[in-house]
């Protein structure tokens, strides 16, 4: 039976929840959220390689790996274990903490494999068993950033959620694959004419929907590839480089036209007002509604 990453992180946890991000169908990742309000067993299965993050204290945490016990320790917020596919695997928890975010990602074969190739290499990355209580920095960073930023009940846009699931898968696989791929990545450098026709792109609809799929076709890339060169070659990221381009489109239609702010926000592909508020002030270091009053005369 196929894996369904939801129904699976609901099996685990026993408890119900939306996931987080579900590209399970197109790029292989998804990422699921529980909260752990007490002791609780997890019975995780076999399964493709996942990474769990736990962004809460365990006083006493066991791991039971094919029936024999693994480990018998405390796990400190943040860290995490990757699995091996084929083991069975039950976790018996006990948060020191009255509650706290436990952080379920997947990573399938597709995506592997997607990473693998930008490196030459035709089968998937094998990832290494590591036990729970492992420390990266930029995973629990990275982790923490995407529970809070669905803490109000939002979601990443489709372009952010494949940027998450590829630069994490990246990381991983730079860190922590059995064998690191030997051969160049397959990503050419972007020169001034891609890089023109990505802009040109982006710019001839700011407010459709956009994916980093269709950001790498344009480039003739894969997205994993895509991400490296694109971040190499402007200094920052699709998602923000077309953030940037929706402000630039925000900052025209406040200063000629007469719309709504709401209106402009929801045309330019922002979820709302406050979130177009939120990223015109990072952008611009003023909100919409000043700038506008600015670019009249007035203050």
């Amino acid at each position: 039976m196929q894996l369904n990453p939801l129904r699976h992180a609901e099996r685990v946890t026993g408890r119900r929840q939306s996931a987080l991000i579900d590209l399970w169908s197109t790029a292989g990742f998804a990422a699921a959220v529980s909260e752990v309000t007490g002791p609780h067993l997890y019975e995780y299965g076999e399964l493709p390689v996942p990474v769990a993050i736990t962004l809460y204290d365990v006083r006493r945490h066991v791991l039971i790996e094919d029936g024999k016990v693994r480990r018998d320790a405390p796990v400190s917020a943040g860290r995490f274990r990757i699995g091996q596919p084929g083991c069975s695997v039950v976790v018996d928890a006990v948060p020191e903490v009255r509650s706290g975010p436990l952080l379920i990602l997947y990573l399938g074969d597709a995506l592997l494999k997607e990473v693998a190739a930008s490196r030459g290499c035709a089968a998937p990355v094998t990832l290494t068993h590591q036990a729970w209580d492992t420390e990266d920095p930029m995973l629990e960073a990275a982790a923490k950033r995407l529970v809070e930023s669905c803490g109000d009940g939002g979601r990443p846009s489709r372009l952010l959620a494949e940027q998450f699931a590829y630069t994490l898968a990246l990381h991983v696989s730079d860190r922590y694959a059995t064998q690191r791929p030997t051969g160049p990545e397959q990503a050419p450098p972007l020169d001034d004419r891609v890089r023109a026709r990505i802009a040109e792109f982006v710019g001839a609809d700011p407010g459709a929907p956009l994916t980093l799929a269709a950001m790498a076709e344009v480039a003739g890339m894969s997205p994993s590839s895509f991400l490296r060169s694109f971040k190499q070659a402007t200094g920052t990221t699709p998602h923000r480089f077309v953030v940037e381009q929706r402000v630039l489109a925000a900052r025209r239609l406040l200063s000629t036209s007469d719309l709504p702010i709401v209106e402009i926000a929801l045309s330019l592909g922002f979820s709302s007002q406050s979130h177009f508020g939120a990223a015109f002030r990072a952008v611009t270091g003023e909100s919409p509604a000043r700038y506008r009053r600015m670019q009249r005369g007035g203050r």
